[in-house]
């Protein structure tokens, strides 16, 4: 039987859209637990966002902050190392800079040394001798020294610059007395010849740095000298122009002097001082007469002083000295300590000059060989060099010879210094015969003297002794005319100290005193005893007559030169137209 239509299709439709239904449902169910789902697993992302945002910020917090120090730290470190090196190259190169600028300030006119990047206070003054100012910047020359490497030739830039162009081949001279170092550095090729500063050296120190020099340069024909004082010029020229001569590059001091201070100086002026210049021209003489052979010291007895030209303002005190020290100077010597120079300079106003000298000694002092004259003034001090063996006995300087005359603050023109010397070998003359004649005239026939130490008679025949030195005087005519004079006085006192037997002083007594004294003059070929008048004569007592006025002197103080001053006639060397002042 078939089955109903009409009841199978409701059926059919109503399982169907049972299942329908379902499945609808179903679906609605999951599409709200999926939505709800999503809901919540939306709403727990945004929480887990969060709380992880927060848990996390929280937790990491510390951490954030350990890392932001340690890259802050290492973000200044990187900061301020790049700053410092920064700071540190550009103070480098403003020292260098300075540096520099420094060393041209300091090396001022001399040449330097510019080439293959190096900056050198050096010259070549011939292809074999170098010129150069002293190598600081080592702490073997002293602390001054290593200071000094600021601004002049530092040690390692010198070192570097021989060993680059002349390795093995090169000796330093230092001529530094001031500045020493350690000669290892220069592979202990170093020799010394040291001497002062704007001074001059023995005349044998020069030969001998000469024959030293010699013998290295042969030794290899690339072989170099390098020759250094301290700023490489007055001392570093002497000692090079004598080379050049010695080696006989130049046939006078003149040539070979204007050939060094062209080389050495933009401005030709190296070696200027003039006793500087003057050793080199004693050094030609050495080699020119006597074959580079140095000759035997003259010795002398310096007796004093002339300024010629001399006005007012020049009144210096005296220092005589040589290599060894001090030998005279008029702030030590009994007779001058105690006055002002303008007290012992005696003044010649007609002659237009001061004269200075010691009242009844031999001289200021015995001179051998090398010796300084150093004049100390208020308006600048001045000096000079010169060698006995070199020099006349009567030396006259001008302005231009003196070291250090041109830098004072008053101009002198036509200023002259006369040094004047006698021969001397140590030794005093006989005396018996000029005792013999003074002693005749001298005593009288009752057995009294007719002058004393301290007296009239005696202090004219000490001045004779004085006077009557041609060395000081101008002239023979003067010199002869003012013997009588003085003989004159000394007669005339004779007969005041002794009015009771001036009838005893015969024409031949007379004679007999002039001759005394002619033969007490103190020549430049006989040297005497001045104080041959203070010995007492036969007759003993020697005490001037009652009544008589007699100024008595101290010969071993200042009161020689303060009544020499007061009566200059009484000291004159022989001029008869000292005045007092």
């Amino acid at each position: 039987m078939d089955p109903d239509p009409s009841t199978q299709p409701p059926v059919i439709e109503s399982s169907n859209k049972d299942s329908r239904n379902l499945e609808q449902h179903s679906m609605a169910a999951a599409t709200r637990n999926h939505s709800s789902s999503s809901n919540l697993e939306t709403e727990g992302f945004g929480i887990s966002a969060f709380s992880r945002f927060t848990s996390g910020f929280g937790s990491l917090l510390p951490n954030t902050e350990e890392s932001s120090q340690g890259n802050a730290t290492s973000t200044q470190s990187g900061v301020f190392e790049s700053f410092t090196k920064g700071l540190v190259d550009s103070s480098r190169n403003a020292v260098k800079a300075m540096q520099v600028k420094a060393r041209h300030v300091v090396s001022q006119n001399k040449r330097r040394y510019q080439e293959g990047g190096f900056d050198l206070d050096m010259a070549y003054i011939t292809e074999n001798i170098i010129a150069m100012g002293f190598p600081a910047g080592d702490i073997s020359s002293g602390l001054f020294g290593f200071f000094e490497g600021f601004y002049r030739n530092h040690m390692e830039e010198v070192i570097k610059f021989f060993e680059t162009h002349h390795k093995g081949k090169y000796k330093v001279y230092n001529l530094c007395s001031e500045r020493l170092y350690d000669a290892s550095r220069f592979g202990g090729k170093v020799a010394c010849f040291p001497f002062d500063d704007h001074n001059c050296p023995p005349l044998q120190l020069i030969t001998s740095f000469c024959q030293s020099a010699y013998s290295w340069l042969k030794e290899d024909i690339q072989n170099v000298v390098v020759v250094h004082c301290k700023a490489g010029m007055g001392r570093t020229g002497l000692m090079i122009c004598s080379l050049l001569l010695f080696l006989k590059f130049f046939p006078t001091a003149e040539e070979a002097i204007d050939y060094f201070n062209q080389k050495r100086c933009v401005d030709g002026k190296a070696l200027v001082l003039p006793s500087q210049i003057r050793y080199v021209k004693y050094f030609e003489r050495i080699l020119t007469y006597f074959n580079g052979e140095n000759q035997p010291e003259r010795r002398c007895m310096l007796r004093g002083f002339r300024l010629h030209q001399c006005p007012y303002w020049i009144r210096p005190s005296i220092t005589i000295s040589n290599n060894s020290g001090i030998l005279f100077s008029t702030r030590n010597h009994p007779k001058t300590k105690d006055l002002m120079p303008e007290d012992f300079w005696i003044r010649a106003p007609k002659k237009k000059m001061v004269v200075f000298a010691l009242p009844m000694e031999l001289g200021l002092t015995e001179l051998a060989g090398d010796f300084k004259i150093h004049f100390h003034d208020r308006q600048g001090d001045f000096y000079c060099w010169l060698n006995t063996t070199m020099t006349e006995n009567r030396k006259i300087l001008n302005g231009s010879d003196l070291d250090g005359f041109d830098k004072r603050k008053l101009p002198s023109p036509g200023f002259q210094v006369e040094v004047v010397m006698i021969d001397y070998d140590g030794t005093l003359p006989a005396r018996s015969e000029v005792d013999s004649a003074c002693k005749g005239s001298d005593v009288t026939s009752s057995g009294h003297v007719a002058a004393t130490d301290g007296g009239v008679a005696g202090h004219s025949n000490r001045s004779d002794i004085a006077e009557n030195d041609d060395v000081f005087s101008d002239s023979e005519g003067e010199e002869t005319g003012v013997s009588k004079s003085r003989q004159a006085q000394a007669a005339s006192g004779i007969g005041l100290a002794h009015p009771d037997h001036a009838s005893n002083t015969t024409t031949e007594q007379m004679r007999n005193l002039t001759q005394g004294a002619e033969q007490l003059s103190l020549r430049s070929h006989e040297p005497s005893q001045i104080n041959a008048s203070k010995e007492p004569t036969a007759g003993g007592a020697g005490n001037p007559a009652p009544g008589t006025e007699i100024r008595h002197l101290d010969s071993g103080g200042a009161s020689d030169i303060k009544a020499i001053a007061a009566d200059a006639s009484v000291f004159t060397f022989g001029d008869e137209d000292y005045e007092s002042e």
